[in-house]
C-alpha cells in the first residue's frame, strides 16, 4: 500500500542547520584559531630545546677538542697524575653534558612530529622543515662527541691505573730488589703481575680508541715483573746460575719497557691523525651544518 512520505518539520530543518553552521564554525575557529595557536606553541617551545641544543653542542665540541688536544700530544699514557685526573674529571663533564645536550635534540624532535601530527594541514610548518636537518647534524655531532669523550674516560682511567702500578714498581719492588728483600720483592711482583693481566682487556676495547702501541707498554710491564719474581724467587733459594739468568731477562725487559714507551709516544701525531682527527672532524663539521 503507498504511502506518501512524511513532510519534515520546519522546526527540524532549522535544527539541522544550526548544528550544521555550528559545525562549520567549530571547523572554522580550529582552522583560524586554535591550530594557528598550536603551531605557534610547539614552534616556541621548539626553538628553545633547539637553542639549548646548539649552545650544548658547542661547549661540548670546545671540551672535546681541548681535551684530545692535550691526551693526544705524547699520548694519556704520558701525562702527569695532576694532569690525568683534570683530563678524566673533563672527560666525564663533557660526557654528561654531550647526554644532555642530545637529550635537547631529542626534545625539539618530539616538538617537530607533534606539529606534523596535527590535523587539516595541507603541509609541515615551515619552522620544521627548516630545523629539522639542523637536529639531524647536531645529533650526528653530540654522537661524535659521546665516542670520542667515552674513549678518553676509558684511556684517562686506564692511563691512572698504570700510573700507579709503575709507581708500585718504583716505590716498592725496586727498593726491595736493591735491599735484597726477596720475600717483599716477589710479593711485590705477584700482585703487580695480577693487576697487569687485568689490565690487558680494556687496553684492548675498541671503543677506548687507544693506541696498540700504549697496549704494548702493559706488555712490557708485564714481563718486568715477571722477570723480577723468577730473579726474587731464585736468588731466595740460592740458585745463582737462575737468578743470574733472570736478572739479565729482568734488565733486558726493562729495556724493553723504555723503547716500548717512547715508540707510543713519537707514534701518538701518527694516530691522532688516523683515527682521532677524522672523528674530530666529522664533529665540526656536523656541528657547523646544526648552527
Amino acid at each position: 500500500m503507498f504511502r506518501p512520505a512524511r513532510k519534515v518539520p520546519w522546526g527540524t530543518w532549522i535544527f539541522v542547520i544550526l548544528v550544521l553552521v555550528l559545525a562549520i564554525g567549530a571547523v572554522g575557529a580550529f582552522l583560524g584559531v586554535v591550530l594557528p595557536e598550536r603551531v605557534a606553541a610547539l614552534a616556541q617551545t621548539e626553538a628553545s630545546e633547539l637553542s639549548l641544543a646548539r649552545k650544548g653542542a658547542a661547549d661540548v665540541s670546545s671540551n672535546v677538542i681541548s681535551l684530545w688536544a692535550d691526551v693526544s700530544a705524547k699520548g694519556s699514557m704520558s701525562l702527569s697524575d695532576d694532569r690525568l685526573a683534570q683530563d678524566l674529571a673533563l672527560a666525564s663533564s663533557t660526557e654528561k653534558s654531550a647526554d644532555d645536550a642530545l637529550g635537547h635534540g631529542q626534545t625539539a624532535e618530539s616538538y617537530m612530529a607533534q606539529a606534523d601530527g596535527l590535523p587539516f594541514q595541507l603541509h609541515s610548518p615551515a619552522w620544521v622543515a627548516a630545523d629539522r636537518p639542523a637536529v639531524q647534524h647536531l645529533d650526528k655531532a653530540l654522537q661524535a662527541a659521546i665516542k670520542l669523550t667515552h674513549a678518553a674516560t676509558l684511556q684517562l682511567t686506564l692511563a691512572q691505573h698504570l700510573s700507579q702500578d709503575a709507581q708500585k714498581m718504583s716505590g716498592t719492588l725496586d727498593p726491595s730488589l736493591k735491599a735484597l728483600n726477596w720475600t717483599d720483592a716477589a710479593r711485590a711482583a705477584s700482585a703487580l703481575a695480577t693487576d697487569l693481566k687485568e689490565q690487558q682487556a680494556p687496553a684492548g676495547d675498541p671503543e677506548a680508541l687507544l693506541d696498540p702501541l700504549w697496549a704494548k707498554r702493559i706488555d712490557a710491564m708485564l714481563a718486568v715483573v715477571t722477570d723480577a719474581q723468577q730473579y726474587s724467587l731464585a736468588a731466595a733459594a740460592h740458585q745463582a746460575q737462575v737468578a743470574q739468568q733472570a736478572s739479565r731477562s729482568l734488565n733486558a725487559a726493562r729495556d724493553q719497557l723504555a723503547a716500548t714507551i717512547a715508540a707510543a709516544q713519537n707514534g701518538a701525531a701518527a694516530w691522532q691523525a688516523n683515527k682521532i682527527q677524522p672523528v674530530l672532524d666529522t664533529l665540526s663539521k656536523e656541528l657547523a651544518a646544526g648552527s
